[in-house]
């Protein structure tokens, strides 16, 4: 399925926003599925059908192309019809380079060199073609080469392929490596007796239309164990290197146990039986702050029940080293159905494990080589991230990188180009000391349509709105306790960083970009517009940047005794100069219902991870069927009244909207507790 946004879906020539798979049930027309996803800003733009055996991996749908051509199998115009899933091909006079493609003004006919000698138009009319697909026919053009048998004359095929819907029986898997990279591992580095690095979330659930009225955690272990061959990262185990030599490898030879990843909770008997709200926040700050056990897969989730509106909670948390925000969302999305009826998933097309990592020898002769190659690595990283060296969370706190800093700005060849200046160093707040192993957490909940409308007025975007309620609530909490800064906090958000080539992947593709929070003003008119300009500005230096800065910058750092040297980097960081004053991440969520084993998704707030290093308090927010879910994080011992968090967030929610009733007059607009 693609969509659009809608002011630009009338027109053939608008940027394909996203593409998505949807499970839905067999008698479900297309005209149902697309009034599902026709929501406000969003249009469906057109649908394929396809088998479950069909949904695989771009990756690894491309190996199998690229092997089928190589065989001889099919002819390469044939496979690249495949890897486009167009509806047809003509040949066409050559380009002139192999790989070269011409799109049309409608995105649907696009034009590929083959060869020296061959071309071809391809067609489709359900969806415009997307810039990553049309990658990935660069990719297996380069495969298969000089490989490749000499192909026919291209024929048309006017007839779009039909999803084959027959279940075919499973073969052996053919077990790959699947090594960590520098940076997910540096979220392994990072955890301490009192960091724990795992992110997750408290999903609300209505169970009232179940037969029993409530979700069970067998019924719950039955609907993951049906999907966990859709959700790899579940799967998978950690492997370290003897010594931490080199970097650890991802193993789901073993089978994973959900009597112990899947546990149940009863607010009725746990403590003093209180089964308000503020016991569910407890409760989850409890299990937040124990970290994952390493000698399993990483992750657990936890079925709460007995609170006090008939309600139930889902919390999960899984290693940060596993999956980022937007593979989070993924493999949260795997479980969930778009029905209160749970889909059916059909059986695995493969059997065995799809990771093993090496054993012994081949182990140390892996490490050997990486080794060998180690110092060109890193050199090659190094020349990344120097000029960059500002840009990296915390380098610039670190002794002698300031000075080195400045010199390369003043030898560097960029100094005729005005570059945005970047944030200062934060002001210290009461949530900016040293934490402790506990965890509090806070939810809060305002409208959609309310940020909606607020953006459309001030002409800016629902993420400044988001910060802007951020930092309002933080100015107020700041006041309330006598610590407001004369300078403006500085808040770092973590950004996705993963191309569409990388979509469906897990592991983390992100960096973070700091901005200016302007909590300094009194005017709540003048923050906005200063936060708006601030933003921009981060924006700006972020674009600068090369997407792959924070993987170079952790590549640096060497992984010997699974890295204490990484410890000690982080550590000196955050007791020198702290990188910012607070993590804030805002994450787009489904604008439709959802629903977890037949129970309905009433509200999905994030909860994410507090240090030293990033500060001692975490907003995350994600939107979701119309409202914006706030979960905050922090340490008891910092910040003592979270929950009062949630009454900042929705009075400055009330306060944009005031600033609008007193511009114009306006339709009555409501706001919400979470």
């Amino acid at each position: 399925m693609t969509v659009l946004p809608a002011s630009v879906a009338s027109s053939v020539t608008g940027d394909v926003v996203d593409d998505f798979v949807l499970r839905a049930p067999p008698d479900m027309t297309a005209d149902e599925l697309q009034s599902i996803v026709n929501t406000d800003g969003v249009t469906c733009r057109g649908l394929t059908p396809a088998s479950i055996n069909a949904l695989v991996d771009p990756e690894t749908a491309l190996l199998r192309v690229a092997k089928a051509t190589i065989s001889g199998t099919v002819t390469t115009v044939e496979a690249v019809r495949r890897i486009l899933g167009a509806d047809s091909a003509t040949p066409q006079a050559p380009g002139s380079t192999i790989g070269d493609w011409q799109i049309d003004d409608t995105g649907h006919k696009v034009t590929v060199t083959l060869a020296a000698n061959s071309a071809a138009t391809y067609e489709r009319g359900w969806s415009p073609f997307l810039d990553g697909e049309l990658a990935r026919v660069g990719a297996l053009l380069d495969l298969i080469g000089e490989q490749a048998p000499s192909d026919p004359e291209p024929v048309a095929t006017p007839e779009a392929p039909v999803a084959d819907s027959t279940p075919t029986p499973p073969v052996a898997a053919q077990p790959r490596i699947r090594q960590l990279s520098s940076l997910d591992v540096q979220f392994l580095n990072a955890e301490t007796p009192t960091t724990v690095i795992h992110v997750g979330g408290l999903t609300i659930l209505d169970p009232s239309e179940l037969p029993d009225g409530m979700l069970t955690a067998p019924a719950l272990r039955a609907v993951i164990r049906s999907r966990l061959h859709l959700v790899a990262p579940l799967r998978w185990s950690l492997k370290q290197v003897p010594l931490g030599v080199d970097l650890p490898y991802w193993d789901d030879s073993a089978e994973v146990d959900l009597e112990y990843h899947v546990r149940s909770y009863d607010l009725r008997h746990e403590g003093d039986g209180d089964t308000s709200v503020a016991a569910l926040h407890r409760l989850v700050g409890r299990l937040d702050s124990t970290p994952l056990d390493r000698a399993r897969p990483l992750w657990e989730a936890y079925l709460i029940s007995g609170l006090s509106d008939g309600r139930q909670a889902l919390y999960t948390k899984v290693h940060h080293a596993v999956i980022d925000g937007v593979s989070g969302a993924e493999v949260m999305g795997a479980v969930m159905d778009l029905t209160a009826e749970s889909f059916q998933v059909p059986p695995p097309t493969t059997q065995g494990p799809e990771f093993v990592a090496p054993q012994g020898i081949r182990m140390a002769t892996h490490g050997a080589r990486h080794a060998i190659a180690a110092p060109s690595t890193l050199a090659r990283a190094a020349r990344t991230v120097l000029p960059h060296l500002a840009d990296v969370p915390g380098m610039t706190s670190l002794p002698g990188v300031s000075r080195l800093t400045s010199l390369r700005r003043r030898i560097g060849n960029n100094t005729t180009s005005e570059q945005p200046a970047r944030p200062g160093t934060p002001p210290p707040t009461p949530f900016n000391k040293k934490i402790t192993a506990r965890r509090s957490i806070a939810t809060a909940q305002v409208s959609l349509a309310d940020v909606k409308k607020a953006k459309n007025a001030f002409g800016c975007t629902v993420n400044d709105i988001v910060m802007a309620l951020c930092t309002s609530a933080l100015r107020q909490w700041l006041i309330d306790h006598n610590a407001l800064p004369d300078k403006p906090l500085v808040g770092s958000m973590p950004v996705s960083v993963r191309t569409r080539e990388q979509l469906g992947t897990a592991g983390n593709q992100i960096a973070f970009m700091p901005t200016v929070l302007p909590t300094h003003f009194n005017d709540p008119q003048r923050r906005l517009t200063e936060l708006m300009s601030n933003i921009a500005a981060a924006k700006h230096r972020f674009a600068d940047a090369p997407p792959t800065l924070l993987h170079n910058a952790t590549a640096v750092l060497p992984q010997l005794f699974n890295g204490v040297v990484s410890r000690t980097v982080f550590a000196a960081a955050g007791a020198i100069a702290p990188p910012c004053n607070l993590l804030i991440s805002n994450v787009p969520g489904p604008q439709i219902p959802l629903y977890v084993g037949g129970a309905k998704v009433v509200a999905n707030y994030p909860i994410s991870v507090i240090s030293d290093f990033t500060g001692g308090l975490n907003i995350t927010v994600m939107s979701y069927n119309g409202h914006l879910d706030f979960g905050i994080v922090t340490c008891p011992d910092l910040i003592p009244d979270v929950e009062t968090f949630e009454t900042y967030l929705v009075d400055a929610m009330a306060e944009i909207l005031n600033m609008l009733d007193a511009a114009q007059p306006a339709d009555s607009t409501s706001f919400t507790r979470g």
